[in-house]
């Protein structure tokens, strides 16, 4: 059967399948193209909006990455640790994505971070989630560590990473670096400061 070239959609919520953390929704959607309908269903995961943040010292040509275990890379890969920009989802006390994004830099890395620039808000998987996350890049120097900072919660397994720019940009190129936010946070950094790699 031929793709339908769309023109409209409905779509009606059929059910919510589960809600804890997240919240899985069913929805009923009706595809036309003006000629043919086709009825379908769709499976959407909720779970709020977040934020990330990629540090970087432009003195010292470093930036600060956290390596976390996360467990759908566990079940893909067989070994659940990965490399990205600090993030987290936005909490209602949060004045907003830049809030959230300075206090995810406090609390994962443990430094303070100054003048954040929003590079871009995207949706890493619009396909299933309809979270959106907000991009930032920002600075900080040795002298913003935060005491206390950049530990794990009890439910967290992470590692605070500082490496020279160059060397990310190697584990972009190598496919080390494989977190989507991540990608995005030194392509942007690369293309506004590539003196910096």
């Amino acid at each position: 059967m031929a793709a339908l070239t769309l023109q409209r959609y409905t779509a009606r919520h059929k059910k919510t399948a589960y809600r804890g953390f997240v919240s899985l929704d069913v929805y009923d959607v009706t595809l036309s193209d003006g000629e043919r309908v086709v009825e379908t269903v769709r499976e959407v995961h909720d779970h709020g909006h977040g934020s990330a943040i990629l540090p970087y010292d432009a003195a010292r040509c470093t930036c600060l990455l956290v390596r976390q275990m996360r467990m759908p890379v566990h079940v893909v890969e067989g070994d659940g640790h990965i490399i990205e920009a600090a993030a987290g989802l936005i909490d209602p006390e949060d004045n907003g994505p830049e809030d959230t994004a300075v206090r995810e830099a406090g609390e994962e890395l443990g430094h303070r971070v100054h003048n954040p620039e929003r590079v871009a808000t995207v949706y890493p998987i619009p396909g299933l989630v309809t979270e959106q996350i907000n991009c930032y890049l920002a600075s900080y120097s040795p002298s913003d560590r935060i005491e206390g900072g950049g530990e794990a919660d009890e439910d967290e397994v992470l590692e605070v990473i500082e490496w020279p720019l160059s060397r990310a940009w190697q584990a972009v190129e190598t496919g080390e670096i494989r977190d989507a936010k991540t990608l995005i946070l030194l392509q942007a950094l690369k293309l506004r400061r590539g003196d910096l790699f």
